[in-house]
């Protein structure tokens, strides 16, 4: 008679995944996981990054691998499925496989998963693979599932680089900065602007980021200029989806020294230029390990702990503290500062502005206007979307959100770097994104250069075609940005191409 079979499921999460520093070849292996039906036998899962060879490149690659050392038979024959969970809930995975492992042998797939399709497969950038391994045939009995995490570690730093007398800087003269750690007291980088003279003689401006460690990668940099009026975004990029990581480290800005003097009244500040600097390090591995899994609880226990205090009945009559700071959003009293539109002008705290964007901190506590006169102008923002902005700065939540009320937050999120606000309102779009509305958040998206959200909008438009592509809507993109529009269109026959 059959008894059926034990699978064993394993849950390996890779917390920030996208920032592993990992070059084709490299690897990165999950903690020895075992179980009492495997004889003996002990198990890692083992992941390329960015593929095992040179022939896999723009590919991870994915194998399950008996341990060097275990107790098991020289020679092991299992079953397994090697998948990845996805953000949405789909699963991309490879066949069923059917092999004998002897000890340090490693069976999968070199070409697991394109790497341009990892953007879809990070929710809060965590990587999920899951394998089931069992051995036999017949009815499935389950095993509680075994759970491994393994944290890429990250440092996120954002500082502000004020360069005083900034006109009379002279070409190739370095004006650098100490970057320290927020989770130690010491120099953890060093920020160096300096300009070099092209064929033009208008200055290319250039920032170098410099790590204290050799073996911290920098893998994200967005730098703005706080000007008089408005915060321009002049340097942004990401290479964690690159193919063969390039070294983001110097890089230079959108504008050059010339436009920066030819408005000196709208970027400097007494010949102060000041910039908003964010950037991401990867730091390497910060721990991995197996994790207990707690599958009964005592029953015994349970009651005893319904005998003890009803304190969370109790708690419940008192105010919270997302409560209290609604309240005092709603009372605006003790304001200290105010965020001006064209028609209305909108009491805040200091302190609160400061403590949810980076952006406003460096208004606050830099030499700029804003700091003396107490006041931010706002004029690019409409009346409802300030109030809305504020509201999510005291409460963290959102009441009544509608389509054009989220996309104009979306870009206030976006300028002022509040970005659970702008994941707030990327996720309402998506989620209520039809055919007539595609063009529109695709032009959001490229111009704000979100490229997760951008990639999304793409896969939406390849799917509703016909409806996007014969829309009026589209039509109007395709006249004010033909080639965003073009672009997009030619995805259709490359992704055909590839498959």
């Amino acid at each position: 008679m059959n008894r059926g079979r034990n699978e064993y499921t394993i849950f390996w999460c890779i917390e920030n995944y996208s920032h592993c520093w990992h070059k084709n070849g490299e690897e990165l292996l999950s903690p020895l996981f075992t179980a009492d039906g495997l004889e003996g036998t002990a198990w890692n899962l083992l992941l390329y990054p960015r593929g095992k060879s040179n022939e896999d490149q723009g590919f991870i690659s994915l194998f399950l691998m008996r341990s060097a050392k275990d107790d098991g038979p020289e020679s092991a024959s299992v079953k397994y499925k090697l998948s990845v969970l996805a953000a949405v809930g789909s699963t991309i995975s490879s066949s069923k496989q059917d092999n004998t492992f002897e000890r340090k042998v490693g069976r999968g797939r070199e070409k697991f998963m394109r790497l341009d399709e990892m953007h879809y497969h990070l929710p809060q950038d965590i990587l999920t693979v899951c394998c089931k391994i069992w051995k036999g045939e017949g009815n499935i009995h389950k095993v509680a599932p075994i759970c491994a995490r393994t944290r890429i570690g990250i440092e996120k730093i954002s500082f502000l680089h004020v360069v005083e007398n900034f006109s009379s800087l002279e070409p190739n003269q370095k004006h650098t900065i100490k970057i320290r750690s927020h989770s130690q007291n010491e120099c953890f980088a060093l920020s160096s602007l300096y300009f070099i003279q092209d064929l033009w003689c208008t200055g290319m401006m250039i920032v170098k980021i410099t790590p204290s460690d050799r073996n911290h990668i920098l893998s994200k940099r967005k730098i703005s200029l706080l000007g008089s009026e408005n915060v321009i975004t002049c340097g942004k990029i990401d290479n964690r989806f690159d193919v063969v990581r390039s070294d983001i480290r110097k890089v230079p800005l959108s504008l050059t020294r010339q436009e920066i003097l030819n408005k000196k009244s709208e970027y400097l500040l007494d010949d102060k230029l000041f910039l908003q600097c964010q950037i991401i390090f990867s730091t390497g591995l910060e721990f991995q390990k197996i994790e207990a899994t707690q599958h009964k609880i005592c029953a015994a226990s349970l009651r005893l702990h319904k005998k003890i205090y009803k304190t969370a009945e109790n708690m419940s009559g008192y105010r919270s503290i997302a409560e209290a700071m609604k309240a005092l959003y709603v009372n605006q009293s003790l304001t200290d500062v105010e965020l001006k539109t064209k028609t209305k002008s909108f009491p805040a705290h200091k302190i609160v502005l400061c403590a949810r964007s980076p952006v406003f901190k460096a208004m606050m506590s830099s030499d700029v206007k804003e700091r003396s006169s107490n006041c931010i102008q706002v004029d690019d923002l409409g009346d409802d979307v300030v109030e809305k902005l504020l509201f999510f700065l005291y409460s963290d939540t959102i009441e009544n959100l509608q389509w054009e009320i989220a996309s104009q937050l979306y870009y206030a999120a976006d300028k002022y770097q509040v970005e659970k606000l702008k994941e707030v309102c990327s996720s309402f779009l998506v989620e209520n994104l039809t055919p007539t509305k595609a063009g529109e958040l695709l032009l959001l998206a490229d111009t704000h250069s979100d490229s997760g959200l951008k990639e999304v909008v793409e896969i939406f438009i390849l799917e509703h075609e016909e409806e996007v592509f014969g829309s009026d809507e589209w039509e109007m993109l395709s006249g004010t940005h033909p080639l965003l529009a073009v672009k997009t269109m030619h995805l259709k026959y490359k992704r055909r191409k590839l498959e």
